[in-house]
């Protein structure tokens, strides 16, 4: 009889999910020294955006209509701790960022492979990538009590029990002239729907990275000035 319990309980836990998949986290989120002097010109982002953003106010960003993206990185400042990864996720993570970067990016721009006019470069830095605890974020989605506890949790920290964090910085520069056009950075943890990236342990962090990168390529379509961008990607 308790299977059936558990079952019945996921299922309405399912149907009443919320469309929220993942979100920002509360408290400062910290620059990277991957952006190198770009640090000192950050400011604070929206809401929905980047935590930390800059934008060159003298870029003509519709003068640029080829990307060069470099390949994904990880990045970890010195003096940090934390779980390291193994080298087969930080790859599995790094290519799929890419990829769907790519692809959203190609919606705007040509993508190329060398620098030259009219091309920006695109440089992102993997800083924090958290994967969930599966079974541990289920079981707190379902059950009263630990719905509860990851509510505490999520009023202190910004960050709900057992779910996928993910953090990146950003670089744009002009390929030829090495002038910074912009600059981010950006943090997300995973939400508490029963959704199918919560039996994933890189469910949330591979969602994040997909809203990141229609985030960009609306984003650049707006800097652009060009029509029918279409809404922004919903959180």
């Amino acid at each position: 009889m308790r299977i059936w319990r558990v079952v019945l309980l996921l299922t309405a836990a399912a149907a009443m999910s919320a469309c929220a998949a993942s979100s920002r986290p509360a408290g400062e989120v910290k620059a990277s020294s991957f952006l190198g002097s770009a640090i000192h010109k950050l400011k604070p982002g929206g809401a929905d955006g980047a935590s930390l953003i800059y934008l060159n106010p003298k870029a003509e960003w519709a003068s640029y209509d080829k990307m060069l993206l470099d390949p994904v990185t990880f990045w970890r400042d010195s003096g940090e701790t934390g779980e390291e990864l193994s080298q087969q996720d930080k790859q599995m993570l790094a290519d799929y960022f890419y990829a769907v970067i790519a692809k959203a990016m190609s919606t705007q721009v040509t993508l190329v492979s060398a620098p030259g006019p009219g091309v920006m470069r695109v440089q992102v830095a993997v800083t924090k990538a958290d994967p969930s605890i599966v079974a541990l974020d289920v079981v707190s989605t379902v059950l009263p009590q630990a719905i509860a506890m990851s509510a505490v949790k999520t009023a202190l920290t910004g960050k709900p029990a057992f779910v996928g964090e993910a953090c990146i910085a950003v670089k744009v520069t002009d390929s030829v002239s090495r002038k910074l056009l912009g600059a981010w950075v950006a943090d997300r943890v995973g939400g508490k729907d029963l959704s199918a990236a919560q039996f994933d342990s890189w469910g949330d962090v591979e969602q994040a990275m997909r809203f990141w990168a229609a985030k960009a390529a609306h984003d650049l379509c707006n800097l652009q000035k060009k029509p029918d961008c279409g809404q922004p990607p919903k959180p």
